[in-house]
């Protein structure tokens, strides 16, 4: 049996891998000098990568374990016959915006695939006469068997679309999780497909308030946007709802010359979406920019400058020159409370006649 399957039954087993903190030899680790600050080793860092592989197999047999506890026969499928769910809830496709899948496909090309997918009888009956199938779930793995050559390892279930959206939603909470933009346009699919919220949220594990704050995002950010920016895992909610609101005020076009361009397209995803912020950022601050008035002239009853009003963002600043007169500055400064006490009531009169 080889090294792989020897480390997985020790852990099944109960044994105490050599070296860990349960050893009762272990290994003695000499401590650094406090003084000196050392970088990780070499070996330390692929001590690391090799847990992570681990932890990663002992998930994989776990699910292998619970499929064939469960009495599920599973089959081997050409990939040719099968196709991906009809509610995408993925931006990815392969190596495309996955920057994990070409580890996933080196280690079944080394190792074999280990958990199968899951399948059903395609729901055209036509197709499914032809043998035909959809995924349920793991769209990943199958592509990369589609992309190696070699079937697919399935479990096929007869399953409706309710069973179908639950289950993705289950095995995408339990793997590579979605990224936000994902979650959000995976609710859009199930609501545009005619499931109702409660069905949308039990398969997205998602509350009321969350599932209403993925809509709103979904509905503001058009999909072929959504499509040519990708899954952007770093980009949050908020920095989203704000590219919805800059998509809207965008008038002359830039968001398809920056859609367009070899720059774009030859970027990472979330290189993409901010790209395309801040080009929607800048030309919206601009626009602000232009459009603020400049300052006011005040002259008096023969045309002499006595003041200027100039305003920014968030305040208002009044300039009295010393050609208006001396004392007139603080004349106007001690009239301020009268003159703000007037306004005040005016503002209040004004609201009242209007309820």
């Amino acid at each position: 049996m080889n090294a792989r399957k020897d480390r997985l039954r020790s852990l099944f087993g109960g044994e105490v891998p050599e070296g860990s903190p349960d050893d009762p030899n272990p290994v003695p680790v000499t401590p650094p000098e406090p003084p000196q600050k050392r970088s990780t080793s070499g070996a330390v860092k692929a001590m690391g990568l090799s847990l992570g592989t681990l932890s990663q197999e002992v998930e994989e047999a776990r699910k292998l374990r619970d499929v064939l506890a469960s009495g599920d026969q599973v089959v081997e499928l050409d990939t040719a016959l099968i196709e991906r769910s009809p509610y995408v809830d993925r931006l990815s496709e392969g190596a495309k915006n996955d920057g994990d899948f070409d580890a996933l496909k080196a280690s079944i090309e080394e190792h074999g695939q280990q958990v199968p997918v899951l399948v059903r009888p395609h729901p055209d009956a036509d197709k499914a006469a032809r043998g035909f199938y959809q995924l349920a779930y793991g769209h990943r793995r199958a592509q990369a068997m589609r992309e190696l050559g070699r079937p697919v390892r399935a479990v096929v279930r007869a399953l409706d679309d309710n069973a179908l959206v639950m289950a993705q939603g289950k095995e995408n909470a339990e793997r590579r999780a979605l990224s936000f933009i994902e979650r959000a346009f995976f609710a859009k699919t199930l609501i545009d497909h005619g499931f109702d919220r409660a069905t949308a949220q039990a398969a997205l594990a998602v509350h009321k308030s969350e599932m209403s704050r993925l809509l709103q995002v979904a509905e503001a950010i058009p999909i072929p946007v959504v499509r040519a920016i990708g899954p952007a895992p770093k980009a949050g909610r908020p920095r989203w709802v704000m590219l919805g609101q800059l998509l809207a005020m965008d008038a002359g076009g830039l968001a398809l010359q920056e859609l367009r361009s070899e720059a774009f397209r030859a970027a990472g995803s979330d290189t993409r979406f901010q790209r395309l912020y801040a080009r929607l950022e800048r030309s919206a601050r601009n626009r602000v920019l232009k459009a603020k008035p400049g300052p006011r002239q005040i002259a008096d009853g023969r045309g002499r400058a006595i003041a200027e009003l100039a305003r920014t963002a968030h305040a208002a600043r009044l300039t009295i020159p010393d050609s208006a007169g001396e004392g007139f500055a603080d004349y106007i400064a001690a009239r301020l409370p009268e003159l703000y006490a007037a306004f005040r009531y005016a503002d209040e009169a004004q609201d009242k006649d209007k309820n």
